[in-house]
């Protein structure tokens, strides 16, 4: 009886929590002023919660330096026409310049401080880099909603709510016990299955893509959302932190939301090219 009311009410907590998430998705659609305005505030929040993750287990990491590298690469990306990649090496590589200019003169003790901060800022600037491929997503394909970007949330979503419906009901067999206890083989099979319907379906009716791509590439997308969920257990396990935040209500923090997009948007970039991107 009890486990039954603690679960409507996680339930009820998740619902509410979708009342934020789900006008930030609809307005990341709206390319290239939504797409641009909610990709500015993830990169903000997602700095500040990694910055708090990395800093329980390296001892330092600075959120404004992670999010400056990420935010300038994007205007600088949208700026150039798209060259991102060279804009987040010479935004690396100035903060590295930086940094050892301050080391000339440092101590020892101060040395392995910046050291330990650097290294951190960096490792969080690359596992959030992926954020930077959702305006390439949106203006691959032009329209509202745009095509390429409801596809993936599309199929993110569905891996999620499968993998978290099914489990909960049929789960048996942990798939990572260490990271991720709550996690199971049935909720990891029924969510890529779920999401490879909604792949195809999105795939049909806003790609004008075969239904056999869109099955391929949404179950080989949601693999790696569920990689991407699992990357975020990780960090988490080190931090000792059971979630980001708490900033969604039954959801934790931004990254609890998107960790599953990081790993999934270089693959939906690559699934562009046969979806019709």
């Amino acid at each position: 009886m009890m486990s039954g009311v603690l679960a409507n009410s996680v339930l009820r907590e998740r619902a509410r929590g979708a009342l934020y998430v789900v006008p930030a998705g609809v307005l990341l659609l709206a390319w290239p002023l939504g797409t641009y305005l909610v990709t500015f505030a993830l990169i903000a929040l997602a700095s500040r919660e990694g910055a708090h993750l990395f800093g329980a287990f390296s001892g330092a990491a600075s959120e404004r330096r992670i999010a400056l590298m990420l935010s300038v690469t994007l205007f600088g990306g949208a700026i150039s026409g798209g060259a991102a990649i060279v804009v987040l090496s010479i935004a690396a590589l100035s903060i590295i310049a930086g940094e050892l200019y301050v080391l000339l003169d440092a101590d020892h003790d101060h040395i392995l401080e910046r050291a330990h901060g650097l290294i951190a800022d960096l490792t969080v600037a690359l596992w959030l880099s992926p954020l930077l491929l959702l305006p390439a997503l949106a203006s691959a394909r032009v329209g509202f909603p745009a095509p390429l970007l409801a596809w993936l949330l599309a199929v993110v979503w569905g891996a999620d709510s499968g993998a978290y419906l099914i489990g909960r009901r049929y789960g048996r067999r942990k798939l990572a016990p260490s990271l991720s206890p709550k996690k199971s083989i049935e909720g990891l099979v029924g969510g890529v299955a779920v999401a490879a319907v909604a792949s195809a379906l999105v795939a049909v009716l806003l790609l004008d893509a075969s239904p056999l791509w869109g099955i391929f590439w949404g179950a080989l997308t949601a693999v790696a959302a569920e990689g991407g969920d699992l990357l975020e257990s990780m960090i988490k396990r080190a931090a000792r932190a059971e979630n980001a935040s708490t900033l969604i209500p039954g959801h934790g923090g931004v990254l609890d939301r998107i960790d599953s997009l990081l790993l999934a948007l270089p693959v939906a970039l690559i699934a562009s090219f046969t979806l019709g991107g």
